[in-house]
């Protein structure tokens, strides 16, 4: 072929070897031009961090105090058989409320031994906290929703009632209170979630009390406490003819 056609042939193919090359160009800067005026991905959110003082208390109080803390409100669901379940004191400051509830449900992790009668007892592994979607991984958010669980509680037996006559205890200058106040804390003392319920009935001078038969052993041991009392009353109450007569 002649050298003077082929180099006008490609003189005659160069303008298009240009197009292209321009057209790809121009698509380049524009495709650059648009990822940078596009909005970036929602970057995942993440969990606001707050400092917290809880005293202790329930799950409905815990909650209210983890609100106030993050200025915000928090989605939670608390079964009413655990609304009255005792959290211990919190103190804790740059969590966020995964952080939180994770470390709580792992220090709630505990023996549990539960009186069923006869002197006879039962134990178990007991936890408890608030969890998220059944505990399957999750994007956890501030609106994720948190509810109350308690896993492995022993089997306790039906609750019982009983009747203790506290006329001799307040004769000899008890108050329902002084007992009452004894009692409670001997069930705290015991660690007791769900002490048995007490009601004073004025008219007949009796404590009635609800719940199972560990809760109720300690009202009784707390009265046979308390008998040494009502016998001291006693005898200082007696008339000096009495005293002479035993003489």
């Amino acid at each position: 072929m002649n050298p003077q056609k082929i180099i006008l042939l490609s003189m005659k193919k160069l303008p298009r070897i240009l197009l292209v090359f321009i057209t790809l160009t121009l698509g380049a800067i524009s495709a650059q031009t648009a990822d940078k005026s596009a909005p970036a991905p929602a970057a995942a959110q993440r969990l606001t961090k707050f400092d917290l003082d809880f005293p202790g208390g329930t799950p409905g109080e815990l909650t209210a105090a983890i609100q106030q803390a993050m200025k915000r409100p928090l989605n939670a669901i608390i079964p009413v058989e655990y609304a009255s379940w005792k959290l211990p004191p919190v103190k804790m400051n740059g969590v966020d409320v995964l952080q939180l509830f994770r470390a709580m449900e792992m220090a709630s992790q505990a023996l549990e031994v539960v009186a069923t009668g006869f002197g006879q007892y039962q134990q178990g592994m007991i936890r408890y906290g608030f969890r998220a979607n059944n505990n399957q991984p999750i994007a956890e958010s501030d609106d994720t929703v948190w509810y109350f669980f308690v896993e492995g509680r022993v089997a306790r037996l039906p609750k019982i009632s009983r009747f203790y006559l506290l006329a001799p205890y307040l004769d000899a200058g008890l108050t329902v209170d002084d007992i009452t106040t004894a009692i409670q804390t001997g069930w705290k003392m015991r660690g007791d979630a769900t002490p048995p319920a007490l009601s004073f009935h004025k008219e007949t001078r009796l404590l009635i009390a609800v719940g199972d038969s560990g809760g109720l052993d300690v009202i009784e041991a707390v009265l046979k406490a308390l008998d040494a009392i009502k016998v001291k009353r006693a005898v200082v109450e007696k008339s000096p003819e009495e005293k002479k007569t035993k003489s």
